[in-house]
């Protein structure tokens, strides 16, 4: 569905992306893990056309992407992405948030495309909110919606950009089961995430990165109980102790709440 060769991208001087060779099958869930500053986020804006690369090439479904005369919002059409920040429009209501691109790229018609937004809201437990404004909703709820919005445009493939990464704790879990949902329907995921437990539960495959480089990749079991690099090794042994501390920070303030 998706291959990387040999990509590579660089901002000025800093080299983000050295020479990335990479392929996503068909319905698979790829998750993407590793330290600030990796590059795992321009990956995906690579492969969504956000950033062009610097050499190297990209092909979606068999055809390259990254050559000359491409239709870039074709692609994108084809390649939805949610972000980190929910980038929904705080002036439209949810429902014109899902269907304002529909309407003026692929031309539905508004009974159309609202008829398919409630249905991607239902899917995603939020259709009773689709006449309210993004400032009346959780941030949870503002990134299942902005999930919808991306799903509007029947991608083939799907990329997740450390989605869960601004929300509450208690947000996380909701956006996550949303994107199991995505999983078990055969949509070819790349997902750029945190989340450990997501990735042993959800990915077929992981990739660690570091310093632009796939350092390590495999079955996502494999690499998080047996890491076979030293540098992943310190990544999980340094996440964990991260989220023990977290753990710990929260137990604590429900006692003194308590």
């Amino acid at each position: 569905m998706v291959r990387l060769e040999g990509v590579r991208k660089s901002f000025g001087d800093l080299v983000v992306l050295d020479g990335i060779d990479l392929e996503v099958a068909p319905g698979e869930v790829l998750v993407v893990i590793g330290p600030s500053g990796s590059g795992k986020s321009t990956l995906l804006r690579c492969v969504n056309l956000l950033e062009p690369v610097d050499s190297g090439r990209i092909f979606l479904e068999g055809r390259e992407i990254t050559g000359k005369g491409v239709n870039v919002s074709q692609v994108r059409q084809r390649v939805g992405i949610v972000f980190q920040q929910f980038n929904l429009f705080p002036h439209l209501r949810v429902i014109d948030n899902l269907t304002l691109a529909a309407r003026r790229i692929r031309k539905m018609k508004k009974s159309d495309a609202e008829a398919r937004a409630h249905e991607l809201l239902r899917r995603v437990g939020l259709e009773e909110k689709a006449r309210q404004y993004p400032h009346q909703l959780s941030g949870g709820q503002q990134q299942r919606v902005a999930i919808a919005r991306a799903l509007m445009m029947q991608p083939h493939v799907m990329l997740f950009d450390e989605v869960t990464s601004a929300l509450d704790p208690e947000l996380v879990g909701e956006v996550l089961v949303v994107m199991r949902d995505l999983a078990k329907t055969g949509m070819t995921m790349l997902v750029v995430t945190h989340e450990m437990q997501f990735a042993r539960e959800v990915g077929d495959h992981l990739v660690f990165m570091d310093e632009g480089v796939i350092v390590e990749q495999g079955k996502p079991t494999e690499v998080l109980d047996r890491p076979n690099e030293e540098r992943t090794r310190r990544f999980l042994r340094r996440t964990l102790q991260v989220a023990e501390s977290l753990e710990e920070l929260s137990l604590t303030e429900e006692g003194e709440v308590e």
